[in-house]
């Protein structure tokens, strides 16, 4: 069985177009390689009450759950809180974490600045040698900071311990409109319930006007579909296949 999870995206920037969001694109794609396969993503604002919400149902419907944004020193971070809330527990300083904060500091440690110590209580960090700051982590949640470069860090060191079976994707071109090829494209759906097909129509002058996604585990039923695809009654308007 394929792994599922779900990404929440938390911060009053990216509701209000100040910050453009880019980290749950990445998340899903990386996840994919290692299959994992994204469910659903959401994007919330930094309030306590939602997030603690909002956490607690993702942590029951998959596997895996992953949070982004606001764990930094101000005001306006609070997913900490928001997750400690979502399980009763109180936010409570890790000594690991304080640690590498007194170092980075020079042994002065303001409130704020201790605040980025925090862990929901019974919570865990994972370390590792390329990491300035650990990854915490709490249950099956893992709590990744918004900044793009930092995410991608740790979520690169997280990555190395699944080992599912990766999604293969593959891409195919159709210069043909999308309500022309329905008919065949319905039946092969219907033929091939292992993989996973979308259809997304173009209007601008590209030479091609559909482009359908095909996503599998399943090698053999990925190629098969494929086949079906491309040599089917459409086959002189495939214009190309990708990954």
């Amino acid at each position: 069985m394929i792994k599922t999870a779900g990404i929440i995206i938390i911060g009053d920037e990216i509701l209000s177009g100040m910050v453009e969001e880019c980290n749950a694109l990445y998340m899903a794609r990386e996840l994919r390689m290692r299959g994992v396969a994204v469910k659903r993503i959401s994007v919330i604002g930094d309030n306590v009450d939602e997030i603690a919400t909002e956490v607690r149902q993702f942590s029951v419907n998959y596997d895996y759950v992953f949070t982004s944004g606001g764990i930094g020193p101000t005001h306006d971070d609070v997913s900490i809180e928001g997750i400690s809330k979502a399980f009763n527990v109180e936010p409570v300083i890790h000594e690991y974490l304080r640690n590498v904060l007194l170092q980075r500091y020079g042994g002065t440690l303001t409130p704020e600045r201790l605040k980025m110590a925090e862990v929901p209580n019974g919570g865990d960090i994972i370390t590792d040698t390329d990491l300035k700051f650990p990854l915490i982590c709490y249950k099956n949640i893992y709590i990744f900071p918004g900044v793009p470069k930092y995410l991608r860090e740790k979520l690169n060191i997280l990555l190395r311990r699944f080992n599912g079976k990766p999604v293969l994707f593959k891409k195919i071109y159709v210069d043909e409109y999308e309500s022309e090829i329905a008919p065949h494209l319905n039946k092969v759906v219907k033929n091939h319930s292992l993989v996973k097909i979308g259809s997304y129509p173009f209007f601008d002058d590209r030479n091609y006007k559909v482009m359908l996604t095909l996503e599998s585990i399943d090698e053999l039923e990925l190629q098969a579909t494929i086949n079906e695809i491309t040599f089917g009654p459409f086959k002189e308007y495939i214009v190309k296949i990708e990954d």
